[in-house]
């Protein structure tokens, strides 16, 4: 149980780092601190767990017709909810910015292997 507990701490971690990156790579982002980024990394897996595969299976159709690129719309949402929950401290500009972070952010996700559920 504490690895799983320090795994899911570092993952938090290297989210909160990918979203300060963000910040860095993106004149319209704006995050406070890194305790704002960690908190960010932490609410984005809340929605991704819980609020994505409703989304994901109201816009299926959608989803379908556009080939899969309305999950980016999606992916956009989940983290303009994030940006509204945090709106002082975690901001982006436009929603477009939203869409071309929530890109990114997936991108570094994908190559820092934070998006795979291990059970080792």
């Amino acid at each position: 149980m504490k690895d799983g507990l320090g795994k899911l701490v570092m993952k938090f971690i290297l989210g909160g780092a990918v979203i300060m990156l963000m910040s860095y790579l993106f004149e319209g982002v704006y995050v406070k601190d890194f305790t704002v980024a960690f908190l960010v990394a932490f609410i984005l897996s809340l929605l991704n767990t819980f609020l994505k595969p409703i989304l994901t299976i109201i816009a299926f159709p959608i989803t379908l017709l556009t080939l899969g690129l309305f999950q980016l719309i999606i992916n956009g949402f989940i983290l303009s909810i994030a940006t509204s929950l945090l709106a002082p401290d975690f901001q982006i500009q436009s929603f477009s910015l939203t869409i071309l972070c929530s890109i990114f952010i997936s991108i570094f996700y994908s190559i820092l292997g934070l998006n795979k559920d291990e059970d080792d």
